[in-house]
Formats: C-alpha cells, sequence, structure tokens
C-alpha cells in the first residue's frame, strides 16, 4: 500500500476543513478589469525602468570630462556639469557687473552733479575756497535784494509822476533824486555786473574777517564789534521778507532757487558784518591825526621802479635828483612836475598800497620804500619827507574819508604784501547753474527818464513804459 505525499487530498480530507474554505467564497472580478490591471502595472514598471536608465545616462554623460577648455585653456579636467555650473556662475556674474556699473555711473552722477560740483573752488582768499555752490546762493540773494529796490523805486517813480500829472510841481526834485537812483540800480542789474558784484561780497569778506581779528589783537576790541547780533540778523531777513513786490513772495524765491533760511541768513550776514566793519573804519579817523608828508615816483612796471630806486640812492636821495627822475619817469601828473611832491597825507585819504608802507609805526623821516604794488596796478617809490604826530584834516577831506573808510581798507588789503587772491574761474562765474531762476536777470526794465509835469510817455497814466509791475 502506498504512502500519501504531502499535499494529497486524502492527507488535507483528514485535517478537516481549512481555513479558507471556511469564508464566503469572494465575487469573482469583471473581465474586463482583471486583464487591466496587470497592463498598467507593466506600464508603470516600463515607465520607472526608462527613466532610471535615461537618469543613469544623463548622470553617467554629465560626469564625463570632454577633455575641451572652459576659457583660455583652463577647465579640460572639469566634467561637463562642472562646467554648466561655471558658465551659469559666469553668466550671472556678468550680469551682476552691468547692473552694478549702471548704478556706480548713475550714483556717481548724483554726488558729482549735488557734491563735487557744487564744492568746487570759484575763487580762493589767503588759501580760503570760495565753493561756486557758495557763490550761487550770494549771488541769488545780492539778485533779488536789487529786483526788490527796483521795483520799490519803480513804485516812487509812478506816484511821483502821477503828483506831477497833477500839477504838484514841489515832487520835481524827488522825481529827479529817484530817477537818478533807479537808473544807477538798473545799470547794476546786469549779469555782467550783479556776477562781479556777488563775488565781490564774498572775496571782500574773507579780507574782513581776516581783518577781524587782526584788530581785534592789535586794537582790543571785542568780535562783538564786527559780527552781527541774532537780533539784527532776524530784523534784516524781516525787512527783505517785506520787501518783495506784489505778486512775488520769499517762499518762492527761496524755493525756485534751492535756498534755505540759513542760506539767507549767511548773506544777510556777510551784509551786516561788511556794515560793521565800515562803522569801525569811519571811527578811526579823526581829527587831528597823524599826517606824513611824503614823495613819489609812479612807474608801469616793477623793474622800471627798482630801477629809479636805484638811480634815487646813486644821488643820494637829493632834491635835485627827485626833480629829475620824477619829471622823466613819474605817471603821476600830479606830481610829476614838482620832484613828485604829494604835500600832507592822512589815513584814508591817499593810495591804499602807499598807505600801508608809510603809516607803519616803525616809520621815520628820510626813509625809502621798497617797490610797492598800488591800488591801481602801477609800482611806487616813496620817501617820507617829514612826519608830524598831531596835525588837523580839513573836514570835508575827514568826511569823505569817512564815508569811504571800508573800501578804502579792502583796496588796501588787495594789494599788501602776503595777500594772495586767486583769479575767478570764469566759467562757474556765468554758469548757468549759477544763475538765479528767480529773479530774472535778463527782465526787461524801462527807460527811465525824470518826468515833469506829466506822466512818462508811451504808459498808462502815472505808469511806466515796459509793463512791469510796481511793487509795493
Amino acid at each position: 500500500m502506498s504512502t500519501p505525499t504531502r499535499n494529497s487530498p486524502a492527507k488535507a480530507a483528514a485535517k478537516g476543513p481549512t481555513k479558507t474554505s471556511a469564508k464566503t467564497p469572494a465575487k469573482a472580478a469583471p473581465k474586463g478589469a482583471a486583464k487591466a490591471a496587470p497592463k498598467s502595472t507593466r506600464a508603470t514598471r516600463t515607465s520607472g525602468i526608462v527613466n532610471r536608465s535615461r537618469a543613469k545616462q544623463t548622470a553617467r554623460v554629465s560626469g564625463l570630462r570632454d577633455g575641451k577648455p572652459l576659457i583660455f585653456g583652463w577647465g579640460r579636467t572639469l566634467t561637463r556639469a562642472q562646467k554648466s555650473q561655471y558658465q551659469h556662475l559666469a553668466m550671472w556674474s556678468f550680469i551682476g557687473l552691468i547692473v552694478l556699473a549702471v548704478v556706480a555711473t548713475l550714483g556717481f552722477g548724483v554726488f558729482n552733479e549735488l557734491v563735487l560740483v557744487p564744492n568746487q573752488t570759484i575763487v580762493s582768499v589767503n588759501s580760503t575756497n570760495i565753493s561756486q555752490d557758495t557763490y550761487r546762493k550770494e549771488l541769488a540773494y545780492q539778485a533779488q535784494a536789487l529786483w526788490n529796490t527796483l521795483q520799490k523805486e519803480i513804485a516812487q517813480k509812478n506816484a511821483f509822476d502821477l503828483a506831477l500829472q497833477k500839477g504838484d510841481v514841489s515832487k520835481s526834485t524827488q522825481d529827479t533824486i529817484v530817477t537818478t537812483q533807479l537808473q544807477t540800480d538798473e545799470a547794476n542789474y546786469a549779469q555782467a555786473q550783479i556776477t562781479q558784484a556777488s563775488l565781490k561780497m564774498l572775496t571782500d569778506d574773507q579780507l574782513i574777517l581776516q581783518g577781524e581779528k587782526t584788530f581785534e589783537q592789535q586794537d582790543h576790541v571785542p568780535a562783538s564789534t564786527f559780527e552781527p547780533t541774532q537780533k539784527q540778523v532776524d530784523a534784516a531777513l524781516a525787512a527783505f521778507k517785506k520787501a518783495f513786490p506784489n505778486g512775488e513772495t520769499y517762499a518762492q524765491f527761496t524755493s525756485a532757487n534751492g535756498l534755505s533760511d540759513s542760506d539767507v541768513r549767511n548773506s544777510i550776514t556777510i551784509q551786516l558784518r561788511r556794515a560793521n566793519m565800515q562803522t569801525y573804519l569811519a571811527k578811526r579817523l579823526v581829527s587831528p591825526t597823524r599826517q606824513l608828508h611824503l614823495r613819489r615816483i609812479e612807474t608801469d612796471t616793477a623793474a622800471n621802479a627798482a630801477k629809479v630806486r636805484a638811480e634815487l640812492l646813486a644821488g643820494k636821495l637829493s632834491d635835485a635828483t627827485w626833480t629829475s627822475l620824477a619829471a622823466k619817469n613819474s605817471l603821476d601828473t600830479n606830481t610829476k612836475s614838482t620832484g613828485g611832491d604829494m604835500g600832507w597825507v592822512s589815513p584814508g585819504t591817499g593810495d591804499g598800497g602807499i598807505e600801508y608802507w608809510a603809516f607803519n609805526s616803525a616809520r621815520k623821516q628820510g626813509d625809502l620804500s621798497p617797490v610797492i604794488t598800488d591800488t591801481s596796478g602801477t609800482f611806487d617809490i616813496v620817501q617820507v619827507l617829514d612826519i608830524n604826530p598831531s596835525l588837523a584834516v580839513d573836514a570835508a577831506t575827514l568826511k569823505a574819508a569817512q564815508d569811504n573808510a571800508l573800501d578804502h581798507w579792502i583796496n588796501m588789503q588787495r594789494v599788501i604784501p602776503g595777500v594772495k587772491i586767486s583769479s575767478a574761474n570764469s566759467t562757474m562765474l556765468n554758469a548757468p547753474r549759477n544763475m538765479p531762476k528767480k529773479p530774472d536777470l535778463n527782465a526787461a526794465l524801462p527807460a527811465i527818464t525824470p518826468t515833469v509835469g506829466a506822466g512818462l510817455p508811451g504808459g498808462l497814466p502815472g505808469g511806466l513804459p515796459g509793463g512791469l509791475p510796481t511793487g509795493g
């Protein structure tokens, strides 16, 4: 009898029913669905195999070294993937450099326009530089101040003309006075004049600032003698604002010209400091005072002056030598026929260059000067003939000297040894960027003539031709 195998039916029957057979048989799946599942699975497996194969191939290709240089013979040992990374890095670096260059160019342009150019030096006084932006601001202030004055004078002129039209001849003298002043101010309201005047205000101010220190040490006067107070500046600023013609305002002026309140105050301070120095210098001129009896020979060049000086010394400074050389060489028509005799000279009445040398406290009778550059640009040799420590000055002469004290002193400062004032940059002086936007330096101004008993021709009764506003 044969033995049943491990999986024979007899053995299975002997064990009884299995776990599976105890369950309810599962419902058979549709025929179509049973066939679709294996195809989808096979497609997914096939796609995955292909993708992995391609990835492996791409990786193998990217990891290959083709032996070709990337740039300038470099990069032969790099893989294709590494070369691609370097190429992307180079591209973005190049784009970044272009962007940076554009930004830097624009930034420098703005910096140059707002910082470098405005701070360029237009003129220097004893190594102190004055920037063209400082000049621009001063020019705007000076132009507006003169414009305000012109409009006030025009209004006065209109009022006088109207009174004359109505038969009030008592206004004739006043009309003549304001007409003369108006003609002068109109002549000054031109670019050539007002640019030079503004630059002179700035260079003069540097000389005044340096002179202050000298007087504070020499005469022991306080700085407040020259520097205006805050109250004075405030009052002057208020007057400046009030002087604007009808239809024009201080805010429009500052906005148009890019000025701050501080900028305007600086210009006002310069103006007040100048006035204070004039007052101080005028008070120093008194009578009686120390006077010198001088004689001089004026020549056209320093070399000719040096030659004259040598001949004077060779002639032992005798009167005959002075008479001969003055007649032969001097440019001064008032003294060349009298041996160069200038008479008695008091402070503030002669040439500033000569005065600086002659009125030195160490000067004594008989002294002969070196070559002196005078304020007219010529060259002089001067001798002190006599000194009077206390001699009266004619009243009219003294008054004229006091009224002109500041201009005389400024002219002296410009020619004394050691003072260096550079030539102004003419391009900056007239550059459009430095011209005021308000007021207009090219504004048409009326031709003014004195009027007696009638209004001005060509205009409305009591008005001025040219259509300028009368202001207030």
